[in-house]
């Protein structure tokens, strides 16, 4: 009877002991180092360029807006945006206007105008037919001896100054016609607008007919062909550029880049508001594309990505740029080396938006952590 409560006794303390190893092994694992899961990358060689980049918009080198020469009644325009016109091709017309409308007393004096223009003209009229046949009668006088030399002189002189009289006042009248309206007051005829040079039409400004003023602009060509690309970068980065420096054009709507290059530098900057309400100075840069033969068909106004290269290494020793950590007034780099992570000061050069170049501190092959945690340390274990 006595060694039943020892035997459990001994069962309940090796359960008690099983319990606590199994308790002591949990937390063991627990605390027990693990490596950390990182992203790596491999340094490589390769280019790596020092570019600028901004928004820049294409435009057209020559764009000629063709205005109206003359006032008049701008007949409806049958061209559309993106048709081709040749050099002097008609791409409006202008007839003349109607007369403004004139009130009661404006008529009425218009009207007294053209008769008292119309006596004047009988007047003329009558002077002049009796002058001719004054001057008939003293040169049949003259041939038979009756009458001198400066009679027939005066004669003569005294016809002509009555046809000039009488052509005065045929001018009178029609301008006195002109004044009140009449349809006789001269020809209607229309005046051509003849394009100044050959390309497409961009935008039509006055489709639709009307009264158009001389200097109104109707219509906008250019050659798509001749396409540049405008683009302002601060003032600061401007003094890097070059003309004839390395260009491509993104964000155009397609994936591969359109190359091009810088054609000038504008000495000119402006004072711009950035997004976030700052006055900036942006200087403008024009690019020209390489191969306008092959570029994509783009039109005036569109908006892209000019990238300009400032330096570049063609067959360069490089690193990811996002395994860069800032170490004292340099940078470092974890490099993986037997499942750890050991911390790697570098000496880097020029670099692009996804590499810089390496000048000390790694060869090829080696393995960096990328994006490197803050909680990283010098020789902490890792797992790619």
């Amino acid at each position: 009877m006595t060694s039943r409560p020892a035997f459990r006794l001994s069962l309940a303390s090796g359960l008690w002991l099983a319990a606590g190893l199994a308790v002591a092994v949990g937390i063991a694992w627990l605390a027990w180092p693990r490596p950390l899961k990182v992203e790596t990358d491999v340094v490589d060689r390769g280019p790596v360029a020092r570019t600028l980049v901004d928004e820049g918009q294409t435009r057209i080198h020559d764009v000629f807006v063709i205005a109206a020469p003359v006032g008049g009644d701008l007949r409806r325009i049958s061209l559309h945006a993106g048709d081709s016109v040749d050099r002097g091709q008609v791409v409006a017309t202008l007839g003349p206007a109607d007369p403004s409308l004139l009130d009661a007393r404006t008529v009425a004096a218009a009207q007294a105008a053209v008769s008292a223009a119309r006596a004047g003209l009988a007047s003329a009229e009558a002077d002049a037919d009796l002058a001719r046949r004054d001057q008939a009668r003293i040169a049949s006088l003259a041939d038979k001896g009756f009458a001198s030399k400066a009679a027939l002189d005066a004669a003569d002189a005294a016809l002509r100054a009555a046809r000039a009289r009488l052509a005065a006042r045929q001018a009178d009248l029609r301008g006195a016609q002109a004044l009140a309206g009449s349809p006789a007051a001269g020809a209607r005829r229309e005046t051509p607008v003849r394009s100044p040079a050959s390309g497409r039409i961009l935008r039509i400004l006055q489709e639709s007919r009307g009264v158009v003023a001389a200097g109104t602009p109707l219509l906008e060509i250019g050659n798509p062909a001749d396409m540049e690309v405008v683009a302002d970068f601060l003032s600061q980065d401007a003094t890097q550029v070059r003309p004839g420096a390395a260009a491509s054009l993104e964000g155009w709507g397609g994936e591969a880049p359109i190359p091009a290059e810088v054609a000038r530098v504008e000495p000119y900057a402006r004072t711009r508001i950035s997004a976030l309400g700052v006055e900036e100075q942006r200087v403008s840069i024009i690019l020209r594309l390489t191969d306008p033969a092959s570029a994509p068909p783009l039109g005036h106004g569109f908006r892209v990505d000019a990238r300009i290269t400032l330096s570049e290494v063609a067959d360069a020793l490089r690193v990811p740029a996002d395994a860069l950590v800032r170490h004292g007034d340099s940078w470092a780099v974890y490099r993986v080396d037997g499942g750890r992570a050991r911390l790697t000061p570098v000496r880097t050069g020029i670099g692009d938006d996804r590499h810089r170049v390496v000048l000390e501190g790694l060869s090829k092959g080696d393995r960096v952590v990328l994006y490197p945690a803050s909680t990283l340390k010098d020789g902490a274990r890792v797992r790619p």
